[in-house]
């Protein structure tokens, strides 16, 4: 076929020739697309489909970290400017004993004292007390409350 046959075998869309004789389009229908036509819409839809369900698994990420924060009432902070306010560079973690470096994702509880996330989520999750001072971080019936509050603000 020549690249420039596009209706009916005649050159009269580019002005090459002259015709007497009427030249129109054919009606295209989606069955008459070519396969190249499907591969770029279907490619285009797993595309935004990826984009989804990646976005979908941050933020899920996101809720699961926050909620996680609430049920044992400390804050998260990731080590840049707060850091200075907080005094922490060279500090210790108190639970696994390493030194807080730059974006770590501390834990840090009504008391003011920090520590890695994980670290205090873990501590957390068997005595609900700071691992420095022991002070009480919230009674049981306040953590209760704090995971149906979230709850009814997820709904």
């Amino acid at each position: 076929m020549h690249p420039f046959q596009w209706c009916n075998g005649c050159f009269c869309g580019l002005g090459l020739v002259s015709t007497n004789k009427s030249c129109s389009m054919p009606p295209i229908s989606f069955q008459d697309l070519p396969l190249n036509i499907y591969m770029v819409i279907f490619g285009t839809g797993i595309f935004v489909f990826m984009l989804s369900l990646i976005f979908c698994c941050y933020f899920i990420s996101k809720l699961r970290n926050q909620a996680q924060s609430e049920r044992y009432g400390y804050k998260e902070v990731v080590l840049k400017g707060d850091a200075k306010k907080l005094q922490l560079y060279g500090q210790t973690c108190a639970v696994c004993l390493e030194d807080f470096k730059g974006k770590d994702e501390l834990g840090v509880l009504p008391c003011q004292h920090a520590f890695h996330r994980k670290c205090l989520v873990k501590w957390l999750e068997v005595r609900c007390v700071c691992p420095m001072c022991n002070k009480p971080i919230a009674s049981p019936s306040e953590a209760t409350q704090n995971i149906g509050i979230l709850l009814d603000e997820l709904v």
